[in-house]
């Protein structure tokens, strides 16, 4: 077995473990803890409260959306491309195709990939000079929230240059192509377990949060 069979065979099952794994243990543990401070909150509880909290935040409807305009719409246009382009680019599906469990769904045009993939690029990077130059957040930030945003862009910028085969001799595509799975891999591993993890932690804390603003009368 070479490296990259390696890498596109056991090493991706266990990054897809990981991540299952520790998104279930993430639910658990937030459970575990939010049960023991906050038992009023499940007394009160309202799945009315809760979807409502949740949507008002999920959509573009929320104070935030007027005290920083430009960083929430970008927050909410890269995490749609976050979503839609590892699940329906097409060499992705095709990977699942050919898989064990021979699953297939709809696959975006090409085009439409590229773009999004540098949209990604693109605001991460205007993200990363935020964390640099505004003052406010710059006390704000620290080492691992750069981390979170290089190995957030790091498959899109792998995989974009190595489907163009745009860096000519510098680099080679299979080596390209390597990064990117890797990249994908870790980005897989560290979700459950950094500050990327809001991907299951804003639903749970949004949820909770909903039912207390409920119970109180408050705005949700």
């Amino acid at each position: 077995m070479t490296f990259l069979e390696f890498v596109e065979g056991p090493l991706l099952w266990i990054a897809f473990l990981t991540f299952i794994i520790g998104t279930i243990l993430r639910f658990v543990l937030f459970f575990a803890v939010s049960v023991k401070k906050d038992k009023i909150v499940y007394q009160y509880f309202n799945i009315k409260w809760i979807a409502l909290t949740i949507l008002r935040w999920l959509l573009p409807i929320n104070r935030d959306i007027l005290k920083n305009p430009v960083y929430t719409i970008c927050g909410y246009i890269l995490h749609f491309c976050l979503i839609l382009v590892p699940i329906f680019y097409s060499a992705h599906v095709l990977l699942w195709e050919e898989g064990v469990f021979e699953w297939t769904w709809w696959i975006m045009p090409d085009v439409w990939a590229d773009w999004m993939t540098l949209v990604v690029i693109a605001i991460i990077i205007f993200f990363i000079l935020r964390r640099m130059i505004s003052a406010d957040v710059r006390i704000l930030t620290t080492a691992t929230d750069y981390i979170a945003l290089v190995v957030t862009a790091l498959p899109f910028v792998t995989g974009y240059f190595a489907t163009h085969g745009t860096l000519g001799d510098a680099i080679s595509v299979d080596t390209l192509h390597l990064v990117h799975v890797l990249s994908g891999e870790l980005m897989l591993i560290l979700l459950p377990f950094t500050k990327l993890n809001h991907y299951i932690l804003f639903f749970l804390s949004r949820g909770v949060a909903g039912i207390e603003f409920g119970r109180r009368g408050y705005s949700i």
